[in-house]
């Protein structure tokens, strides 16, 4: 009885979720949905931050989870967390009423989107040194390589004359600083026998 209760009031949940994030997200249906309050104290926490929270808490606490499933709530999770961070940027930018993708971003924003992949994937890797974890050291360089290629690609394209030329060469001394990083974190963890 319970593995069937809980297996419906799993279907409604992602049901629920699934229309947060299309019909009902801020992000594509802006003239229906509005974002009430200031930026990161309001609404998206509730739509967004608040069920990754609680998958969190279920991964964590509960121990008789399968494998399978606590791999997806945890993959849920991070979507949900990493799509509220992305609306409290564009919140915090565009306003209430920029929220809609469909009206564009401005150089600020995108700027904001790198800063934060860059501190995220820089608190990964800090992680998987200080835990000795390969998988979350792989994780963190994948989020810089992100924002790295976000870089070349979209950034770079609103900068002009010296300030390129200049930014591109603190992004090539920035990549062989993080190299090396990876090199020194690799013999680490071959140190203390980290596969």
């Amino acid at each position: 009885v319970r593995m069937v209760l809980g297996a419906i009031f799993a279907v409604i949940g992602l049901c629920a979720l699934a229309l947060a994030l299309t019909l009902f997200s801020p992000l594509f249906s802006g003239q229906y949905m509005k974002v009430v309050g200031p930026p990161l104290f309001n609404t998206l926490g509730v739509a967004y931050l608040l069920p990754a929270l609680v998958l969190v808490v279920g991964w964590m606490r509960i121990q008789t989870i399968p494998a399978l499933l606590r791999l997806g709530m945890q993959g849920l999770s991070g979507v949900l967390i990493a799509l509220w961070a992305f609306a409290i940027v564009r919140h915090f930018w565009q306003g209430a009423a920029g929220m809609p993708l469909y009206k564009g971003m401005s150089q600020p924003e995108l700027y904001s989107y790198t800063i934060a992949l860059l501190l995220i994937g820089s608190a990964l890797f800090y992680q998987s040194m200080a835990r000795h974890s390969a998988v979350m050291r792989k994780i963190g360089l994948f989020v810089i390589g992100a924002a790295v290629a976000k870089v070349f690609f979209i950034d770079i394209s609103g900068l002009e004359g010296l300030t390129r030329v200049f930014s591109l060469l603190v992004l090539g001394l920035s990549l062989a600083g993080w190299a090396w990083l990876n090199k020194w974190a690799q013999v680490q963890d071959k140190q203390v026998g980290v596969k």
